[in-house]
């Protein structure tokens, strides 16, 4: 039976159309197997990779908001650009220092501006010698260390005078800052109104002790005058007592009587 279909078989596939016959597709299962492995491992590194980048993402994205965290509590140094009171420190640190050095006014002290200077009228001016009507001039150079101090005086009143309004203006500008920095609200802006603040500390010391300084200059004057009128006061006793021991002697010559008178 089976011989019989097997021998009625070929003459139908003899029968059959050329095209019929080319539709018959033979199938490999071990390229189809192999094929779905590669397909399986191709997929595991595609969704391996796909992971890796979701991965990365989110990193930058929790970077990006520690740093968006940062700007918002402690500020962008970057965008504080105008500092309350940075620019009248930087103005005043440009000004030139207020008097002058005491050589200075020494060698600038005048004996003739000393013997006319009566302070605006609260001294009187020393006028020249009159001897029965006729007038001797001073000896301008022994009145000189008196203008020297004078003059240290009067640089002490610039001085002093310069610098109680230039403190006034800056413990206003203090004033200022201090309010700024209690009312700053990002780390950044607290640091920056801190060195603004140190600084103006700092001006207001320095003006301070430009005023110290010229106090210091009149006092030191004062006792270069009070030596040098001590010195020549000695220089007097030392002079009368030199002439003093001379006329002694002289003295005691003339009473003296000589060698021959005594016999």
């Amino acid at each position: 039976m089976k011989r019989t279909i097997l021998y009625l078989s070929f003459p139908i596939a003899a029968m059959l159309p050329k095209s019929a016959q080319s539709q018959v597709i033979v199938e490999d299962p071990i390229a189809i197997a192999q094929n779905a492995i590669q397909h399986t491992i191709d997929l595991a590194k595609y969704v391996e990779m796909i992971s890796n980048q979701i991965e990365q993402i989110n990193l930058l994205t929790s970077q990006l908001e520690q740093i968006t965290a940062y700007v918002t509590a402690f500020g962008d140094p970057a965008t504080l650009l105008q500092i309350t009171g940075a620019d009248q420190i930087i103005g005043q640190l440009q000004q030139s220092q207020v008097g002058q050095l005491l050589g200075e006014l020494q060698q600038t002290a005048s004996g003739i501006e000393s013997l006319h200077n009566n302070a605006d009228g609260l001294y009187q001016t020393i006028e020249n010698i009159s001897i029965s009507g006729v007038e001797i001039p001073r000896a301008e150079d022994l009145y000189r260390k008196f203008g020297a101090l004078e003059n240290t005086t009067a640089n002490y009143q610039m001085v002093h005078e310069e610098a109680v309004a230039r403190i006034q203006s800056l413990k206003q500008e203090i004033s200022s800052t201090t309010t700024a920095l209690q009312s700053a609200t990002t780390d950044a802006q607290v640091q920056k109104l801190h060195g603004v603040l140190a600084s103006q500390n700092a001006q207001l010391a320095a003006l301070q002790g430009e005023v110290q300084n010229a106090t210091s200059q009149v006092l030191v004057q004062d006792t270069l005058n009070r030596n040098d009128d001590e010195k020549q006061s000695q220089a007097q006793r030392e002079k009368d007592a030199a002439e003093w021991g001379i006329t002694t002697k002289q003295f005691d010559a003339l009473l003296t009587l000589p060698d021959s008178m005594r016999r």
